[in-house]
């Protein structure tokens, strides 16, 4: 497998998932990270990190110029980065998971989004995780790629709960003995607009807590990356397996990858890199009822 680089790296797992056709604050969040990225390669390679003040005067000096990034900027970067990766067919253009909800594909609403190969999603995805959450030493790659995803919503879509407090410990001890860490982690590259959103300052005040509380959606909509799917069919008279079955069949009709994967006494779907189980429901729609399932976004 060919190996690419750090920004590269990011790139891929901070798209997965991402629509790929309209703006959102999310996806400008995304791709000034990516932007950010980009500037910790940069200095990796010409500055080496023991020379702390060179490195945090042009660190803060470029993330001020990251902060005021325009939409133009935001979409001449979107097409310079993903073209390399969509021509090495790592990263491609697929139907976004929510157009298979009753309320988009009744509606004729065109929904695509970016998916990661799933090989290099899972490589990418513990190695990060085998470095936090296990004893050893965290290599400088680690720690930039863990401000990255805080800093752009990302950290709850690798870490659940639980880890979440084991990278939070392993940070205060990182900072605590490595001043560069310490004021890379104090820095942040949001832009006014985003810093005016409610939502989003009540996520800062506990950036590492998992917003899905184990079935319930996004609390915070700028940062929505993972929906609860309704999908509308007959389950009365159906066992789960059946309705199992006829959800992975109606979504791989719609091009998406899925699996089904044990995890203890229950099954989940891994629907392209993301886990969901699947409840029975009905939605009412006009006061008819209309049965169906409820995809709702788990961690592995």
């Amino acid at each position: 497998m060919k190996e690419y680089s750090f920004s590269e790296q990011f790139t891929l797992i901070s798209l997965d998932g991402i629509d790929c056709l309209h703006p959102s604050v999310f996806k400008n969040a995304v791709f000034r990270g990516i932007s950010a990225s980009r500037l910790i390669q940069r200095l990796m390679d010409k500055t080496a990190p023991e020379h702390q003040e060179e490195f945090m005067t042009l660190f803060r000096s470029e993330l001020s110029k990251i902060r005021q990034m325009k939409k133009k900027a935001v979409k001449e970067l979107e097409a310079e980065v993903t073209a390399p990766l969509k021509a090495a067919g790592v990263l491609e253009i697929v139907p976004d998971l929510l157009g298979c909800d009753i309320n988009y594909y009744t509606s004729g609403v065109e929904l695509n989004a970016y998916r990661c190969d799933g090989e290099i999603h899972l490589k990418i995805t513990e190695w990060l995780r085998s470095e936090i959450l296990e004893e050893g030493p965290v290599s400088d790659d680690c720690f930039f790629f863990l401000w990255l995803l805080r800093e752009t919503g990302c950290i709850h879509n690798i870490f659940s709960t639980e880890e979440q407090s084991v990278v939070t410990a392993r940070i205060l001890e990182l900072t605590a003995d490595n001043p560069l860490y310490l004021a890379v982690w104090s820095e942040e590259f949001h832009s006014n607009l985003e810093n005016t959103v409610e939502t989003f300052l009540k996520t800062k005040k506990k950036m590492f807590s998992n917003p899905y509380l184990e079935g319930v959606n996004l609390m915070f909509p700028f940062l929505d990356r993972r929906q609860a799917i309704f999908i509308d069919y007959v389950i009365l008279g159906t066992n789960v397996a059946e309705r199992r079955l006829a959800m992975l069949t109606f979504l791989t009709e719609k091009g998406h990858y899925v699996d089904e994967v044990k995890r203890g006494s229950e099954t989940l779907l891994k629907i392209d890199n993301t886990y969901y189980r699947v409840f029975p429901g009905t939605m009412l729609c006009s006061r008819i009822p209309i049965q169906g399932s409820y995809l709702i976004p788990v961690y592995k």
